[in-house]
Parts: C-alpha cells; sequence; structure tokens
C-alpha cells in the first residue's frame, strides 16, 4: 500500500478558504468513480510558525513559573563568603558571572515538569520547517524560486531539523549532573548542557537566513514598507541576528574554555548581545509570522493511498 502526497499552494483568489481545514472529498470527485478519496489539508505555514514560537515562549514562561514557586526559595549557597540564595547560587552565575533564562529549567522539580510542557514548541517547530521547506519545493516547480538552489534548501533543512531537535538535550544532560565520558573524552556538565543551547541558535540564524531569502524571491512587502525597503531591512536583520549569535557563542566557549567568568568581552556587552539575541531569534518573528500569514496563500495538501484498503 503506497501513500501518496500531493502539495499544491491555493492562488490569491482563493484565500477565503479556511486557514486549517480537514476535508474528505466525496469518492470518485477527482479520478475516477473508483478512485480512493483523497483527504485534503489546507495549512497555513506561517501560522505553524507562530505557534512554534508561541509554544516556545510558553515553555519558558511555565518554567519560570515553576523555578519560582518550587526551586529558588529552597536554594541557598555561599558567594565570596557570604551566604547567597535563589538565582545567586545557579551553576551558570558561578561560570559566566551571570544568568539567562536557561536556569529557569535547569533544577529539579522544573526540569522535569518543564519537559512536558516543551515538546509543544519542538514538534511545532519541527512541522514548520517541515512544511516550509515543502512550500519552497513548490515554488521551485512553479518558477517562483530559483530551482538551482534546491542542494543549499534541503542541506540547511536538515541542518535545522538537527539542530532543533538536538535543543532537547538542555533536559539530558543537565548541569547538575558528573561530567560526561564518552571513551576518552570526558566534557563537563555545564558544557554538555550548553552545547544544545549553542546549536539552536545556529538553527535559528539558519532559519532566519532561509526567510530571508525566501521573502526576496517572493518580492513581499512588509507593513508600510516597500519591497525594496523590505529586502534591505530584512538582510538588516539577519545581519544583527548573526552578529549578536557570533559574539554569544565567543562569550560562551571562551568562558567554558577558561572556566572564568573574565573573558574577552565585557559583562555589559555580554547583558546587551544576550538581550538583543532574544529580541532578533524569539520576538520579531512572532511579528513576521503574524505579518506573512496576511500575504502567504495557504498551502493544500492532498494524501491518497494508490489503493482502496480491503
Amino acid at each position: 500500500l503506497t501513500l501518496k502526497i500531493r502539495i499544491r499552494q491555493t492562488s490569491k483568489h482563493q484565500h477565503r478558504i479556511k486557514m486549517s481545514s480537514y476535508q474528505a472529498v466525496p469518492l470518485g470527485a477527482a479520478e475516477g468513480a473508483k478512485s480512493p478519496k483523497p483527504t485534503i489539508l489546507t495549512i497555513h505555514v506561517e501560522k505553524i510558525r507562530l505557534i512554534a514560537y508561541i509554544g516556545f515562549w510558553g515553555f519558558v514562561g511555565f518554567s519560570i513559573i515553576a523555578s519560582k514557586i518550587l526551586v529558588w526559595p529552597r536554594m541557598t549557597c555561599e558567594r565570596d563568603g557570604e551566604p547567597a540564595f535563589g538565582k545567586d547560587c545557579t551553576d551558570l552565575k558561578t561560570w559566566f558571572g551571570t544568568n539567562n533564562i536557561c536556569i529557569n529549567w535547569d533544577y529539579e522539580p522544573s526540569t522535569q515538569l518543564t519537559a512536558l510542557i516543551y515538546p509543544f514548541f519542538e514538534f511545532s517547530m519541527i512541522l514548520y520547517l517541515l512544511m516550509s521547506h515543502f512550500q519552497i519545493k513548490n515554488d521551485m516547480l512553479n518558477g517562483i524560486f530559483p530551482a538551482e538552489k534546491g542542494k543549499l534548501m534541503t542541506v540547511l533543512f536538515w541542518m535545522k531539523i538537527v539542530l532543533v531537535a538536538w535543543f532537547r538535550m538542555i533536559f539530558v544532560c543537565k548541569v547538575t549532573d558528573g561530567p560526561l565520558t564518552i571513551g576518552r573524552f570526558t566534557v563537563g556538565a555545564v558544557t554538555a548542557h550548553t552545547t544544545g543551547f549553542l546549536g539552536l541558535q545556529v538553527g535559528l540564524v539558519f532559519i532566519a537566513f532561509e526567510n530571508v531569502l525566501y521573502l526576496t524571491y517572493r518580492k513581499q512587502s512588509f507593513w508600510c514598507f516597500s519591497q525594496e525597503m523590505t529586502v534591505k531591512l530584512s538582510y538588516s536583520y539577519l545581519a544583527l541576528l548573526i552578529t549578536f549569535t557570533v559574539i554569544k557563542m565567543i562569550w560562551t566557549i571562551s568562558a567554558l574554555a577558561a572556566g572564568t567568568p573574565n573573558t574577552i568581552i565585557s559583562q555589559t556587552v555580554s547583558d546587551f548581545t544576550n538581550t538583543g539575541w532574544m529580541l532578533c531569534a524569539a520576538v520579531l518573528p512572532i511579528f513576521f509570522a503574524l505579518e506573512q500569514m496576511k500575504k502567504d496563500p495557504p498551502m493544500v495538501v492532498t494524501i491518497v493511498n494508490t489503493d482502496v484498503r480491503k
């Protein structure tokens, strides 16, 4: 039994179709009286992206609440000979001299509870990457996106899938664990834990690059800007995100290598970079998705078995 999946994008004149719908075409309506009955899915790719980023902030928000109630009140330590409490006792504070949002799911029981919520982000983001890839391939067939970039898009697709999927290692390699030994190599707990987040940073840059490239060839305009200005602003955004990501990664890797928060990048620059990166990587995409939902037509997916089940 073979499953055929057909994908097409509706024209601008078919926007009246609901953004997410499920319907079965009557038997014989498409390819003859004895043809298998297909299932039609109407999907808005940018709506899935919006759900993914809402899912990200959803599990982050949940972890903040869980840590505030269940973790910080019972965490105590000693800093510079003085008693310290809550967030001042984290391993990231020791290693980097500062905290970030990761601390909210670093400690039990927030780790386990947040891991229950996290899949809402992971699955919706991977679904977005899959549907976006199919959308681009369909545009290649219709001459909207250059076919010669097909190999590049395929390589980026699999790299994004792997990097997003491996982000879940933040729940597997905890900062409270001992060193991870793999053969002759030993990796510290904080390093192993941080690597998954570094991978996500690279993956989000790849996602932004593909979106900007796609926007360029679709010749779309955002908000009150012209098509030309939209493209210029998009590449400026991409350059800013890459800059923040590179600085953030240099600061993180240098701190891990030195084993001390005194790195080549000052704390002020680091804090500014963290805020700028979060804005570019996890906040602005929400507004991009909302705007692009108005521009992109829905994508229709047809699912049909080659033979009618007996």
